[in-house]
């Protein structure tokens, strides 16, 4: 039953149907003492500040002691324990708000993360209302599971030193299947239906078109998720630590660069959702308690998605930040990816902020380099699936005059756990290539894919004693000049790792003719064929 919209003095309303936070519904909380909030041109108090629901859902509002908006908080986490008559909110993401912004002088801040608010409160239900018994819901493990990302509204920097930065989103998702998901915290012992503490994990990649070129510049470690706010559900919610039947949560950029919760990409089995928490980089001495990372970490790059500033400030260029959830069992992974063009943007302190240019869009950052569904002439775009992971291969050409074409392939691996260690695409009969390009994630050369052209292939290979092929979730970016236009071709991939098979086939375009049709007697021409016509 929901409450009647009036709050006693100093007091927030909120909807919580079986114990589940739903929705602020009215009130305000007045904070007596407060802070003074500075910058390199500027300061205003906080003093006195006030909370009150914010325009949009489960959003607050920070007013200062005149009631403006200063700051605002979204993507807020909950629990509501009735034994206790508890309410904690915390997670939430901090951002200046458009009067703010316009009062320092840099309109551009609007929206900006600049923190995180958490708080606790006493909450009890008003007299008449009736409260469900605790219980009522039971999980639900039968059915499909399919979890969707449907938004991922910010980026922010969190870090950034030596010329080099790193970058953290915020994120949502729903569950849009027919069965209950495991979001058990790590370390919490067994719980069903998979008898561990099982949960989703987070990545997220920049990608960057440069002209002809599209590269992944950076890539994050693991984010483990470890709780769900069960909002807007259509079916019965359980608890915070299952995502119930159309049942959303939200992650903010504070927790999805908390070092508690970050780990090494490797421990993760990407194609089954699985992790062994025994012996992980979290339980170095294998107790089955978390004691990793210390307070102090290395460096405030670890695990993070880091980049050289110098890559986000190239004329011309366009920029793509995505992020993926790896569920366990989820039936489609592309709905549980998607991404959005960004602007980054260097202010006069040196720090960056990254506007987005648009909407949330679902599924993969590559398929707005090549649209596979209607992909330009001289381009393609498939995805294989291997039946141990998905690849994903897109080309896109460039008629360079004068009978010379540029061929540009950007491999992804998105959850083939085998790994890749080659790449070859097949060039016609009498075709000449020329100036290969190669790029992977970092820098160093010393660890760049060899290529080597014969009369029928050019081929890219992982250089001898490397212990890490083209791993999931990265994508690496090959390319070419020929005197051949382009025609349909199977590229092969070498696998890494041991098992069957060892090569995989994806159709592309490449230099000139497939060898099949060399002879021209299937297209009547005339002039490859070896004998006079009459």
């Amino acid at each position: 039953t929901t409450p009647p919209r009036r709050a006693r003095a100093w007091a927030l309303l909120f909807d919580a149907p079986e114990a589940h936070f739903r929705d602020f519904l009215g009130g305000e909380l007045r904070h007596q003492g407060g802070f003074e909030l500075v910058w390199a041109q500027g300061k205003t108090s906080l003093a006195g500040f006030a909370l009150r629901p914010g325009r949009d859902e489960r959003t607050l509002e920070l007013l200062d002691d005149r009631g403006v908006v200063m700051l605002f908080a979204d993507h807020l986490h909950m629990t509501l324990d009735r034994k206790t008559k508890r309410l904690e909110i915390f997670n939430a993401d901090l951002r200046i708000s458009e009067h703010l912004a316009s009062f320092m002088g840099r309109p551009e801040l609007t929206g900006h993360s600049v923190g995180t608010l958490a708080f606790g409160a006493h909450a009890e239900p008003p007299a008449g209302v009736t409260v469900s018994p605790e219980g009522s819901c039971p999980p639900n493990w039968t059915g499909i599971v399919d979890v969707a990302l449907i938004d991922m509204s910010s980026v922010t920097q969190t870090e950034r030193s030596g010329g080099r930065l790193s970058m953290t989103p915020s994120a949502r998702l729903k569950n849009v299947g027919t069965a209950d998901v495991p979001w058990y915290t790590k370390f919490t012992g067994s719980h069903p239906p998979h008898n561990n503490s099982q949960h989703p994990f987070l990545v997220w990649a920049l990608y960057q078109i440069d002209g002809p070129v599209f590269r992944q510049l950076g890539v994050s470690d693991v984010k483990h998720a470890f709780l769900t706010i069960n909002s807007n559900c259509t079916g019965c919610s359980v608890d915070s630590h299952i995502l119930g039947l159309g049942c959303e949560d939200v992650y903010s950029q504070g927790t999805n660069t908390s070092y508690g919760s970050l780990s090494l990409r490797p421990e993760i089995t990407a194609h089954t959702g699985i992790w062994k928490e025994i012996g992980s980089h979290f339980d170095q001495n294998g107790d089955g308690i978390q004691d990793h990372p210390p307070n102090n970490p290395d460096s405030g790059f670890d695990h993070r998605l880091d980049v050289p500033e110098a890559e986000l400030d190239v004329a011309g260029a366009r920029y793509f930040f995505e992020a993926w959830y790896v569920v366990r069992d989820d039936v489609n992974i592309f709905n549980t990816m998607g991404y959005r063009e960004i602007n980054p943007t260097q202010a006069v302190s040196g720090n960056w902020s990254f506007p987005n240019l648009t909407s949330f869009i679902s599924g993969p950052a590559l398929n707005t380099w090549v649209n596979p569904t209607t992909p330009p002439a001289g381009s393609a775009n498939q995805t294989l699936d291997t039946g141990e992971g998905h690849l994903q291969l897109a080309v896109s050409t460039t008629d360079l005059g004068g009978g010379q074409t540029r061929y540009v392939y950007a491999l992804m691996n998105h959850d083939f756990d085998r790994q890749i260690k080659s790449f070859s695409v097949p060039i016609g009969s009498g075709v000449t290539v020329s100036n290969p390009i190669f790029f992977d994630l970092d820098d160093d050369a010393n660890n760049d894919w060899t290529v080597s052209v014969t009369a029928n292939a050019i081929t890219w290979t992982l250089p001898g004693g490397a212990t890490q092929g083209l791993d999931w979730g990265t994508m690496h970016t090959f390319g070419f000049e020929a005197n051949a236009t382009p025609g349909p071709f199977d590229a092969t991939l070498g696998v890494f790792e041991a098992g069957a098979p060892t090569a995989l086939s994806i159709g592309t375009l490449g230099a000139g003719s497939n060898e099949i049709f060399s002879d021209g007697f299937e297209s009547n021409n005339t002039s490859a064929w070896s004998a006079a016509v009459p």
